[in-house]
């Protein structure tokens, strides 16, 4: 785990914390911020525990400052579940999904990737979702019956089941153990390390390979188990087991893994990103907006106490503006049962205590008027709140503008008026996006030494393989760019799974057409045998790449892109979200300019897969 709990890493919890959990009550239910909560549990013989789940983070026996005032959410889940006997633990398909079932029925169930989600159903029906969500496939929403995200759990693979998933990915070995294995990064390198194996070997592999990598997997599982943690500081690494990929630096271990999680989380707190000015403007204001809340409440609860209290309130009055004409007034007084002070002479407040509130009172003035004064000192805090909130609009408005500045700072590449990308191999492959960009294309960019691309399919664009310092392009880098020319045709629109395309070689590609016959502009004649492709996947993948200073975005077949720590990949394929929509919500998530992400995806609608 570097910040965000990984599978193994829940793996290890549960397997080590089942007879702890199993038979528990919950007692309690505490929210320490907006995804961070704590389960207070009783179990027999072991009393009582606290257990935190961290949505985002990390779920472990720790035990944090709690709010004085519960929350709104936890009381619904309090109502919802105190006292309620933990029966069953389990983590969904080896994902990082925690799922804790009731004796009445009720599961608990912690997603705990990407932001994270709290969700409680009934007999498999959702009727509490911390962050309502919706997908194609997967509803989180109260009434609808619980889906989990779909995985392959190699603690219940068979051998050949592990061989398929291996042969049928286009990544590389590590990619494919940490994606389509759910294992994450760090694991799957180590694994691999522990083999022998090269991480980077592409499909396909032997039935013998695959047997050494699910045993590889199977054995750092039960390793996993041993109630043993590691902690790397220099990577800010933790591990349930020990990391023999890792030979910079020797950890620091735990004979207890709780002992080891709970000192992580206390002395690794997660890394923030430095703030802007503006962040930090947006953060003073919100603080202010608390303060003139609480002085709002405050003024609205001494005017109302005042109210409560006018007969007691006018004869105390009475009593000190007849003291004070007798020239027989002084402080402190003790009248009524109350101990009154003078808190500003010159403008002749008092200070008394009214239903536990200290409230000033203007002993020249009637009880109607200094509750007055206080519900109209209330009213000025909730103008001042309404100002500081239209104050943060104006705020993030202006960080708009300058994130939007800074994207038309940036100068564009020579290759991004084209669709392109760079393939696995290092080849620059660029493609028309228009009957004028395909002529261009070829007559302007296309080499002796490059190689011609083009879907079986009419009206696909023109693409070419760039030779890299006259080095033709590899067979693999033509297999990603036939993949890619089909994924930017019709074919994509049409909402096909698979296509083929061809590759063909420079003297191939002519505008003469044959006798009676017309080219159009961005066609080309082909002459000679065509390189077809078949089955080729209509799957993409989007992040952004570092070139010259710069970070531009990158769409590319999946398994092409580099997964860098830091980086963000949204894959997409053919589906029935707009294009204006899916880009709205892929510049979310990779922190990309909505017109940037626009212009480099494939034509018609997607959806996203992961």
């Amino acid at each position: 785990m570097i910040d965000k709990i990984s599978s193994l890493d829940i793996y290890a919890f549960i397997n080590t914390n089942m007879d702890k959990l199993k038979g528990s009550f919950i007692k309690k239910i505490y929210q320490i911020s907006p995804k961070i909560f704590l389960f207070n549990l009783y179990g027999q013989g072991e009393g009582k525990f606290p257990l935190y789940v961290d949505l985002s983070r990390v779920i472990a026996f720790h035990d944090p400052d709690r709010p004085e005032t519960p929350s709104q959410v936890a009381m619904v889940l309090r109502k919802s579940l105190s006292e309620r006997r933990i029966v069953n633990v389990e983590q969904l398909n080896f994902d990082r999904v925690v799922k804790l079932t009731m004796h009445t029925g009720q599961e608990i169930i912690f997603e705990m990737f990407r932001e994270g989600n709290l969700i409680v159903t009934n007999s498999g029906k959702i009727e509490f979702v911390l962050s309502p969500r919706e997908w194609k496939n997967r509803k989180l929403k109260v009434g609808e019956i619980y889906i989990p995200p779909s995985q392959n759990d190699p603690s219940s693979m068979s051998n050949n089941d592990v061989w398929r998933v291996l042969n049928q990915s286009k990544a590389s070995l590590v990619q494919t153990l940490a994606t389509r294995m759910n294992l994450g990064g760090e694991y799957s390198e180590e694994i691999i390390f522990r083999l022998g194996m090269e991480k980077n070997a592409m499909p396909p592999f032997e039935e013998g390979q695959a047997d050494k990598i699910i045993e590889g997997i199977r054995s750092l599982m039960l390793e996993s188990t041993m109630n043993r943690s590691y902690i790397y500081a220099e990577k800010r690494l933790f591990s349930p087991v020990e990391m023999k990929g890792i030979d910079s630096e020797t950890p620091t271990a735990f004979e207890d893994f709780n002992k080891g999680l709970s000192y992580y989380i206390l002395n690794y707190k997660p890394l923030e990103k430095e703030k802007s000015p503006l962040e930090r403007r947006i953060e003073s204001q919100q603080k202010s907006i608390e303060e003139f809340r609480k002085i709002m409440e405050e003024e609205n609860n001494k005017g109302k106490a005042i109210i409560s209290n006018m007969p007691l309130i006018n004869n105390l009055l009475g009593r000190i503006r007849k003291y004070e004409k007798e020239k027989s007034l002084k402080f402190p007084l003790k009248l009524e049962g109350m101990e009154v002070d003078l808190a500003d002479p010159a403008k002749k407040i008092i200070q008394i205590e009214l239903s536990g509130e200290q409230v000033e009172v203007f002993y020249n003035k009637s009880p109607g008027e200094n509750s007055s004064y206080h519900f109209d000192r209330s009213k000025e805090y909730r103008s001042k709140i309404e100002g500081a909130l239209t104050a943060i609009q104006e705020t993030k408005k202006m960080m708009n503008v300058k994130k939007v500045e800074k994207k038309k700072a940036r100068s564009k590449q020579w290759f991004e008026v084209y669709h392109w990308f760079i393939t696995s191999d290092g080849f620059l492959v660029i493609g028309g996006k228009d009957a004028k960009s395909n002529e261009k294309v070829v007559k302007k960019h296309m080499g002796d030494n490059d190689f011609y691309v083009h879907a079986d399919i009419h009206g696909a664009p023109s693409t070419i393989v760039k030779a890299e310092n006259g080095v033709k392009p590899t067979e693999k880098s033509l297999y990603e760019a036939c993949a890619f020319a089909l994924s930017f045709s019709r074919a994509w629109a049409a909402g096909m799974r698979t296509g083929s395309a061809y590759w063909v070689t420079p003297v191939q590609v002519s505008k003469t057409p044959e006798s009676g016959e017309y080219i159009s502009t961005g066609s080309w004649v082909i002459r000679g045998k065509r390189n077809y492709l078949f089955n080729l996947p209509l799957d993409l993948e989007i992040s952004t790449m570092s070139y010259k200073g710069a970070e531009i975005p990158e769409i590319a077949p999946t398994g092409v892109l580099k997964r860098e720590e830091g980086k963000g990949i949204v894959r997409i394929t053919p589906g029935d979200v707009k294009r204006n929509v899916i880009s709205r919500d892929i510049s979310k998530a990779l922190g990309i300019g909505v017109d940037e992400i626009e212009s480099i995806l494939p034509p018609g609608s997607s959806q996203i897969i992961s």
